[in-house]
């Protein structure tokens, strides 16, 4: 082969060997997946803040520290304006007042009565007792003849009613012809000197105790806080409450059977009147002391003592004659027990 050719040939070969190269150079870099870059981010600048203008620093206010909250108000309860008697008795009482022709109730008094009838050594006797709730000492008072001691001074049961306002009323003591002994009506003494029969005497704060004849101290009676002084007597129970049989003070016609007038504790504000009807043949015949004894202690009284009885006792309700008074009804009185209250209706009485 000529040189020539050999030349050629080989100026070809290299030329497409460095053609082949310049494509693989350029093709390959294009065919690769590109990878981007994130461009670099910028450290932050940080802006300072002009500084404010900063005043003189003064004292510093109490009210700049923390404030305590203010307690918050409790408002007091409204104060209950019924009494203790009213509070401990309530289901007794009523809001408004109900009168019927045995009973009436009210916001400050109470009675319910109910008639009875006891068989006694073959006879029968009918008593009337009398249930009463009270408010307050306000509403248990005696009345006497022109409000005032005068011996041998006597009304009419219902003059004396009618005079003292009473809902409810029974014979006293016959204290207007006793000339000594302990005598007190709404804390006005009589008399202060101890006396021979036995006394019941009832307190300011409700309380009601009987004291035997000769044997208590009036001194010590009064500071106790005594409103009422009853002498007549006799006690009708023991200290237990059970039914006496002997009474030593008892004398003359006291011990036969006979109409009777007598009152009941149970516990401060609340009472019982009883009286017994007699003298009056084929319907009542008149109880003994002992039998009038056994009553209270049925009723379940702490202690009970006997009034100013026979032809003095008598019981009126509503400005009525509730009982059936012996001798006619026509004997007069010196004084009476009697459960009354501001308003209750009355009439002037009529001769």
């Amino acid at each position: 082969m000529p040189l020539w050719r050999v030349i050629v040939y080989d100026v070809l070969t290299a030329a497409l060997i460095l053609g082949l190269y310049a494509v693989f150079k350029l093709l390959i870099p294009a065919l690769q997946p590109t990878t981007v870059r994130p461009a670099a981010t910028p450290a932050p600048v940080l802006e300072t803040a002009a500084p404010q203008a900063t005043e003189a620093p003064g004292p510093v206010p109490a009210a700049a520290e923390t404030a305590a909250p203010e307690p918050t108000s409790v408002p007091e309860p409204t104060p209950d304006p019924r009494t203790p008697w009213q509070i401990r008795f309530a289901e007794h009482f009523s809001d408004e007042p109900v009168l019927t022709d045995h009973s009436y109730k009210s916001p400050e008094v109470s009675i319910e009565i109910t008639t009875h009838s006891v068989e006694e050594n073959g006879w029968t006797s009918v008593y009337h007792v009398a249930d009463i709730y009270v408010a307050s000492m306000d509403n248990f008072k005696t009345h006497t003849v022109n409000g005032e001691l005068q011996y041998w001074s006597t009304a009419d049961m219902m003059e004396l009613d009618r005079e003292a306002n009473a809902i409810l009323a029974i014979s006293g003591d016959f204290y207007s012809y006793q000339q000594s002994g302990f005598i007190m009506r709404n804390g006005q003494i009589y008399s202060d000197k101890a006396g021979w029969a036995d006394i019941c005497v009832l307190y300011d704060d409700g309380r009601m105790a009987t004291f035997t004849g000769g044997q208590y101290n009036v001194d010590e009676i009064l500071a106790d806080g005594a409103v009422q002084v009853w002498q007549f007597g006799p006690t009708l129970l023991d200290g237990e409450g059970h039914a006496m049989t002997v009474f030593p003070h008892a004398q003359g016609t006291v011990n036969q059977p006979n109409p009777r007038s007598a009152i009941g504790y149970y516990e401060p504000g609340h009472y019982c009147f009883v009286v017994v009807d007699g003298r009056q043949d084929e319907y009542s015949h008149g109880l003994l002391l002992p039998g009038l004894s056994a009553v209270f202690e049925q009723l379940g009284c702490a202690c009970a003592y006997n009034l100013d009885g026979g032809g003095s006792a008598v019981m009126t309700f509503n400005h009525e004659r509730f009982s059936r008074q012996s001798n006619g009804g026509d004997r007069k009185l010196g004084d009476i027990l009697l459960i009354t209250e501001e308003g209750f209706p009355g009439a002037p009485w009529e001769g």
